[in-house]
């Protein structure tokens, strides 16, 4: 107890700051007792999650396996039983809050869902430090926790924003909050792993997180004329004009041109090939650094694997902004719906040969496919000339 006392406060000051941010945004503030009730009620909400879930791996005598990167046992705790129960008890701690009359903004969602998960994992964080040796890898594992849950939670925040006047869920809500708590799975599980590897694999998905909470809360606060940041934040941001969530399902839809089918595999080829250009000229210039890129079979959970991971986890990223950019001028379409199908169709077939070759690969693989797939997206936004 009194390790997690003491934790606590550190673990806590990441949340704080970020919520303090979230609740400064807007020019007309909800009142500070609803938004740091509803913190102080993700604190209370993560004891008796984070309870139930040790419980539950020490009487099904689990414990031991969580730990395992693509373990069976692991992926199923965590998708079937973790995450959807910690997901779900942020949802509860943020409920109040979104029946009450001070919820009455779009961007009160994201604020309210911020809130909650901040607090939720603090608590978290703090037990988990509490539970275990204090060690480099330990502390880059709880930040990642202290940093993604509010990002996730912002997904279904958004969904509660948009009904904020019937106060009753849709199917939205519930098919965010269903993403949310898968991403949320594959991040405890790459976390859980304590493998370079993994923790690398997940950095990049937090990253895209970061960038997805940031579009959303940027369209709510355009849609219901909450436009107003801090004054050198709102300069930086605006003067990088990202386009709205509404012009990008415009760009999905595309026009009045039909859809391009034969270039969904000529496509997916273009990304194949620039993937495999990127890989090779990584693995040649990784070679020339003196990089040892068999140490990342060899020593999964060793440093010496960092580097050489790293470098052939940006050549691979990299290729889709390039591939999307390419097909969408080569095709001349009028949007990134050709460049994203083809895109999606690369990158299930990446997934497929790594299934059925190394899971292990298959689930580091999971964690890039969002990143990479809105990376194909942007790069054709960008080849669109938008």
């Amino acid at each position: 107890m009194l390790r997690f006392l003491l934790w606590l406060p550190i673990c806590a000051a990441p949340g704080v700051a970020l919520l303090w941010f979230v609740w400064r945004v807007p020019p007309i503030r909800d009142p500070a007792r609803s938004v740091w009730g509803t913190y102080v009620l993700g604190m209370l909400a993560a004891i008796p999650a984070v309870l139930a879930e040790n419980a539950l791996a020490r009487f099904t005598g689990i414990s031991d396996q969580l730990d395992r990167l693509a373990g069976t046992t692991s992926l199923l705790f965590v998708f079937l039983f973790a995450a959807p129960l910690e997901e779900a008890v942020k949802v509860a701690a943020a409920w109040p809050a979104f029946r009450s009359g001070e919820f009455d903004e779009a961007f009160d969602g994201i604020l309210y869902a911020t809130a909650a998960a901040a607090g939720f994992a603090s608590v978290e964080g703090a037990l988990s430090l509490a539970r275990h040796p204090v060690s480099a890898s330990e502390v880059v594992r709880v930040f990642i926790i202290l940093v993604s849950q509010p990002l996730l939670s912002s997904m279904w925040g958004y969904g509660l924003g948009r009904v904020r006047r019937t106060k009753t869920p849709t199917i939205r809500f519930m098919l965010l909050w269903l993403v949310a708590t898968g991403l949320h799975a594959m991040l405890e599980h790459l976390t859980a792993s304590r493998s370079t590897a993994a923790t690398i694999s997940a950095i990049p998905l937090v990253i895209g997180l970061a960038g997805l909470a940031w579009w959303a809360g940027r369209d709510l606060l355009a849609r219901f004329g909450r436009t107003t940041l801090a004054p050198p934040v709102r300069r930086g941001l605006a003067s990088l004009q990202p386009p709205s969530l509404h012009a990008m399902r415009q760009a999905l839809h595309g026009s009045h041109r039909p859809v391009l089918f034969h270039w969904i595999p000529l496509g997916a080829l273009t990304t194949t090939g620039v993937m495999l250009t990127t890989v090779t000229v990584a693995i040649w210039g990784g070679r020339r650094l003196g990089l040892d890129f068999a140490a990342i079979d060899r020593a999964e959970s060793s440093t010496s694997a960092a580097a050489p991971l790293l470098l052939l986890a940006c050549s691979v990223l990299v290729a889709f902004p390039v591939s999307g950019f390419l097909v969408a001028r080569a095709s001349n379409s009028d949007g990134v719906l050709e460049p994203a199908l083809s895109a999606a169709v690369a990158i299930v077939a990446v997934l497929v040969l790594l299934g059925l070759a190394a899971p292990v690969a298959l689930v580091l693989a999971l964690a890039f496919a969002p990143v990479a797939f809105a990376l194909a997206c942007g790069g054709a936004w960008v080849g669109l000339g938008r």
